[in-house]
């Protein structure tokens, strides 16, 4: 029986809950290295057995940033500064199209979510979300929107 291998060097794949680059594929073993930098070798057959999640066989990826605001906070103020940070990042997709949710009525702040795609080869992903997120943080700090800390309320009542 012949079974097309399905990975290649460089493809970002993840296995037992870890996320790893495939630095080599022989007939007998993979040779991954987690982003530590540490490398470990994985007999082929496990990749038959397990769930493998493979980043680079899709051309695209989805990048999800959660974010939580004051309740306080003009909602729709916040998507707008969202979306126009995104704007500004050129490895952002423009299709499928950016959306920005709200997920959550918590204790203390309202959950926001966005989503957005980026080139799954070149997109840079972790680079694309750190840089994104800080930003979002910057223009939220220019713009007034506050990003709360959980807060407890404690009384003495008699």
């Amino acid at each position: 029986m012949v079974t097309q291998w399905t990975y290649h060097n460089g493809d970002i794949i993840e296995i037992w809950g870890k996320v790893w680059k495939i630095r080599k594929v022989n007939a007998l073993f993979s040779e991954v290295e987690q982003f530590d930098g540490v490398v470990f070798y994985i007999p082929n057959i496990k990749f038959l057995e397990e769930n493998v999640a493979n980043f680079h066989t899709n051309d695209k990826r989805r990048v999800e940033i959660d974010v939580w605001v004051d309740y306080d906070t003009d909602i729709t103020k916040a998507k707008t500064i969202m979306l126009q940070v995104i704007e500004k990042f050129p490895n952002v997709l423009k299709a499928p199209a950016s959306d920005i949710f709200v997920t959550d009525l918590a204790d203390s702040s309202i959950g926001l979510s966005l989503r957005f795609w980026v080139d799954s080869k070149n997109g840079n992903f972790f680079q694309t979300k750190s840089n994104v997120t800080e930003t979002i943080n910057l223009a939220f700090k220019q713009a007034g929107i506050t990003i709360p800390f959980p807060q407890v309320t404690i009384s003495n009542r008699k």
